[in-house]
């Protein structure tokens, strides 16, 4: 499986030390643990935190050859608070991945990715935005994953049902779901309802729903089935849900089963959510789910 996401590769500053992150940029490290092949597209400032994102990037084996140098804009950075291990964010704005450039649509095509990957924040501004628009409209994907990933005021239902229109697979978590069925229908939509107005409204034919410890619900073939969650003691859930992802569409990719795949990827949420920072090392009992 051979995945290019994109969006935003940032600093993720946790007490005074530096993570390199970003959602995008977790989901294309996690999709190498579990074994597969992963490019971003991105932009980082011409800077001392821009470089060492590329090497870094590099380093988890995550392919860099679309990250463009910005030469006015720093690298992204966020100031993470965690509470209990639940992460809150001042997220700056006027940085690198809001201004991401695309090469030639030809030399993405050449590549023969299976699977797009993209959320919400990299759209915030029109550079962005219009770049991931061009993808969508003129290369041809096997699975399009929008992992909604809403963060502060940085969307709009525009930009939501824009990313619809493309995704095959849908990820979003039960209070994302509040908010978007609100904005979408008018109301507070329990996630059976809520799933079924989506795939009747949009190509969408999987979507996923993360509960945090309770799981997650996986609607497809016209039905809701619960997965349980994994307990475990969080000590630090930044990036976790980016692990699910890699962890789900790897599965899926795999097997072609949607439950199995929910199963993994609630293992790997939950090892990560124990660890600390978003990338660890996996154990071996972890790795051994994609072998």
């Amino acid at each position: 499986m051979k995945v290019l996401a994109f969006g935003e590769i940032l600093w993720d500053i946790i007490e005074g030390k530096s993570y390199l992150g970003g959602a995008p940029f977790n989901f294309a490290a996690h999709i190498v643990k579990c074994g597969g092949k992963a490019s971003i597209l991105s932009a980082v400032g011409n800077d001392e935190l821009g470089h060492a994102a590329i090497q870094q990037a590099g380093s988890l084996g995550v392919d860099t050859t679309l990250i463009n140098i910005s030469r006015h804009l720093p690298t992204g950075t966020v100031d993470v608070f965690l509470d209990n291990g639940q992460p809150d964010y001042t997220i700056h704005e006027q940085v690198a991945f809001d201004e991401i450039e695309i090469p030639e649509i030809r030399k993405i095509q050449d590549q023969n990715f299976d699977v797009f990957y993209f959320g919400a924040l990299a759209q915030r501004n029109v550079v962005s935005a219009q770049s991931l628009r061009q993808i969508l409209e003129q290369i041809n994907f096997k699975e399009i994953f929008f992992d909604i990933n809403i963060r502060k005021q940085f969307y709009t239902k525009e930009i939501i049902d824009h990313a619809l229109q493309y995704a095959t697979i849908f990820k979003i978590n039960d209070q994302e779901v509040e908010l978007v069925s609100e904005l979408f229908f008018g109301e507070k939509l329990d996630m059976e309802s809520f799933a079924k107005k989506i795939a009747a409204n949009y190509p969408v034919k999987i979507l996923v729903i993360t509960a945090g410890e309770k799981g997650c619900f996986i609607y497809a073939g016209n039905s809701l089935v619960a997965v349980p969650g994994v307990p475990v003691k969080v000590v630090d859930a930044v990036g976790a849900g980016d692990a699910f992802s890699a962890a789900f569409l790897t599965g899926y990719i795999n097997s072609g089963d949607v439950q199995r795949a929910a199963v993994i990827a609630n293992q790997v949420g939950a090892f990560v959510a124990s660890s600390s920072g978003a990338i660890p090392e996996y154990s071996a009992e972890i790795a051994a789910r994609f072998k």
